[in-house]
């Protein structure tokens, strides 16, 4: 155990002395240590909120961020969406948000369109029917001598019982133009049916406009809604990153400061 005891001392004491030893020296750094030291300083960290491990340009030129991206109009992105509802939310970037609105676009003007024809179609039927059924001509008439057309047997009966209610109302000569006479009650009744699905195809053509213009009116909302989260989010983060940045040093070779953190800040 004596042997072992002194042999520790004897390590010790020489670790003593060779600290003791190399506080009086002053060492002196080759040119190798210096080129070093100088490569050493040359890479800097800069991050913001936080360790990012990489450059702020290096963080614009990264996919997935707001940074480097071209800062949007709100005025551009609700004339686009009023232009053609989710041309707006394209502009900003949602993608598909705007194929949603696109398609809505698209079914609302096929169905305008389509029930514009199918009207159209009936609208003839009803026309030919009452030549072939009444005798009557109702090309180029307007829709209140229609309804009378459906509601009176014939012209006889228009202006006898019918200006009996209504004084007012014109009296029709029994010319070839204002000449009608329904061959039996369920003819005249198959014509009120055609007629009837005319007017209701149109009104449904005139409520797809409508929700023409509701479509564009809430794509209008939603894309200013997204163009100012996207300004106000790009705008945050690049405040954010001039707010506060970091710069971290690494010198194994200087004896009073090896490694240094810097922590800038904005004045605004």
């Amino acid at each position: 155990m004596k042997p072992a005891l002194n042999h520790a001392c004897f390590v010790l004491a020489l670790l003593v002395l060779t600290v003791a030893v190399s506080e009086a020296v002053e060492l002196k750094s080759s040119p190798i240590q210096d080129q070093l030291s100088v490569n050493l300083h040359q890479p800097q960290w800069y991050a913001s909120d936080g360790f990012r491990g990489k450059s702020l340009a290096s963080s614009e030129r990264a996919g997935g961020t707001d940074f480097g991206k071209k800062r949007v109009s709100v005025v551009k992105a609700a004339a686009l969406s009023a232009l053609l509802p989710g041309l707006g939310e394209y502009y900003v970037g949602h993608r598909t948000k705007a194929k949603f609105f696109f398609g809505a676009e698209a079914l609302t003007w096929i169905g305008f369109f389509a029930f514009r024809t199918y009207g159209g179609w009936k609208e003839d039927d009803f026309i030919r029917f009452a030549g072939e059924r009444a005798g009557a001509s109702l090309v180029d008439k307007d829709e209140e001598f229609q309804d009378w057309v459906g509601f009176y047997m014939d012209i006889d009966e228009f202006n006898t019982l019918g200006r009996v209610g209504d004084p007012d109302r014109p009296y029709l000569e029994d010319t070839p133009d204002n000449h009608w006479r329904w061959l039996s009650v369920s003819d005249q009744e198959a014509y009120r049916d055609i007629k009837n699905s005319s007017r209701e195809a149109y009104r449904r053509s005139e409520f797809m406009i409508g929700v023409a213009i509701v479509n564009r009116v809430i794509s209008v909302i939603d894309a200013v809604r997204d163009a100012k989260r996207a300004r106000s989010r790009i705008d945050g983060r690049f405040r954010g990153s001039e707010q506060r940045k970091i710069r971290l040093s690494v010198d194994p070779f200087n004896d009073s400061r090896q490694v240094s953190l810097t922590v800038y800040t904005s004045l605004y």
